[in-house]
């Protein structure tokens, strides 16, 4: 299915672009959370008129990642788990315990935004948080023994 994007989205597209998509994502996901637009005629003839809209709907999403990006960008958080006595943890950090620790500061973060690497031992390590199109935070993740 075609459809018209609202708003960027990662390994998608950007605003405004027309990209195919499988019908049930469209269906189920990108139109019901008005991500995007069926692109049949009359909305590709209408495209032209609505991407004022789309551009400053865009425009306003960026500046709200690039908020984020200054709050987020650089602060260490502290994270306590299980460990052996060599600093091997007993599981590993995934990205939904990133988002409960950064919740404090950022609300909407989804987790697919999250880009970390498999943390299994002690120590700091650098997280990526993807918020907008090419706008992205780096924050430090200090795992330390409980």
């Amino acid at each position: 299915m075609q459809v018209i994007l609202l708003e960027s989205l990662n390994k998608l597209g950007k605003a405004g672009e027309v990209v195919a998509v499988k019908d049930g994502f469209a269906k189920n996901y990108l139109i019901p959370q008005n991500k995007a637009i069926v692109a049949n005629k009359s909305n590709l003839a209408d495209l032209k008129n609505k991407i004022s809209k789309i551009n400053s709907d865009n425009d306003k999403r960026i500046a709200e990642a690039s908020a984020i990006k200054e709050m987020l960008d650089g602060k260490t958080y502290e994270f306590k788990t299980e460990a052996n006595d060599e600093g091997v943890l007993y599981g590993s950090i995934n990205q939904q315990q990133i988002i409960q620790l950064i919740s404090s500061n950022v609300d909407n973060i989804n987790v697919d935004s999250i880009v970390l690497p498999q943390i299994k031992i002690l120590g700091e390590h650098s997280i990526t948080v993807r918020l907008y199109e090419d706008i992205s935070a780096k924050i430090k993740l200090s795992v330390i023994k409980k």
